[in-house]
């Protein structure tokens, strides 16, 4: 699978909130970090997927708008607008930094305002 299609997957999985399609997009020991401290806040799929079924749970309208994405190398830089997270409806700015590693997301950086 393609880096874009990747992408492109886990994108729509965030929006229609589908567990089943984001999480074979993962490594096994798939890491999210916090930018730009780099602390660690998710170590391992099985973390990963908790949070991303709360977060889920906690937030029905959750919704993410990409403004723009850059490919480089292995790494895919996703600027957008995140808006019903945790129940609210205010439209949050991140940045999301992904690296592939044999065609799944091995690690996260996280940038928030």
């Amino acid at each position: 699978m393609k880096i874009e299609e990747i992408i492109d997957l886990q994108m729509l999985a965030f929006n229609t909130k589908d567990i089943s399609i984001m999480m074979p997009l993962y490594t096994d020991d798939t890491k999210i970090y916090n930018f730009p401290d780099n602390t660690l806040v998710i170590d391992g799929k099985k973390a990963c997927e908790e949070m991303f079924l709360k977060l889920f749970e906690l937030s029905p309208n959750l919704n993410a708008e990409i403004i723009k994405t850059i490919y480089f190398d292995n790494k895919v830089i996703i600027h957008e607008y995140v808006s019903g997270r945790n129940g609210s409806d205010e439209k949050k700015e991140q940045v999301v930094i992904f690296e592939i590693k044999n065609e799944k997301i091995s690690r996260m950086d996280i940038m928030r305002a």
